[in-house]
């Protein structure tokens, strides 16, 4: 199976792209990498014989036979849209958190913030998520977002995550 990623590079692009890789999916991934954050990004992924990437999608287009297997996944404006099996299905995000999100447009200094914020909006750890979204994706399930309780242990562990991997652009 191969599956298309658009962007890519955004963090919950990212976040797919390296969920499919480390399942062993072919993954084409069409991003213009306009920001420092994309160009770093690309380091984690970009020597995986599984990956291809494009800037645009008609690159893609002239380079690649598109094939019935395929799926895509694009994100767009807090929703994911998912094609396959000439299928489209729209699937609205939850409030999520991971590493590599934008904490200074959410106006989150700390980790407390950060905290605060996960329960305010019941946010859903990207990780989790995506365990979701693979089984339509990959299977033939239709997606339905688990139940998940994390203990203030896990959190805290994820939340320090999400710091971590913000010190690395800096």
């Amino acid at each position: 199976m191969i599956v298309t990623v658009q962007p890519c590079f955004h963090w919950i692009g990212f976040h797919i792209t390296s969920y499919l890789l480390q399942e062993g999916v072919e993954v084409i991934g069409i991003d213009p990498i306009e920001t420092n954050q994309s160009d770093f990004l690309y380091m984690y992924v970009g020597r995986n014989s599984n990956f291809q990437h494009f800037f645009q999608k008609k690159d893609k287009e002239n380079h690649v036979q598109g094939t019935e297997e395929e799926a895509s996944v694009e994100y767009v404006d807090q929703h994911l849209l998912v094609r396959k099996n000439r299928k489209a299905i729209w699937v609205k995000l939850p409030s999520l958190y991971g590493e590599w999100m934008d904490l200074n447009r959410l106006g989150i200094q700390d980790k407390d913030q950060l905290k605060s914020w996960i329960k305010e909006k019941e946010a859903v750890y990207i990780g989790d998520f995506l365990h979701d979204l693979s089984k339509s994706l990959l299977g033939d399930q239709a997606f339905q977002l688990s139940s998940h309780v994390e203990g203030e242990d896990l959190m805290d562990q994820r939340i320090e995550a999400v710091f971590h991997s913000r010190k690395l652009l800096c």
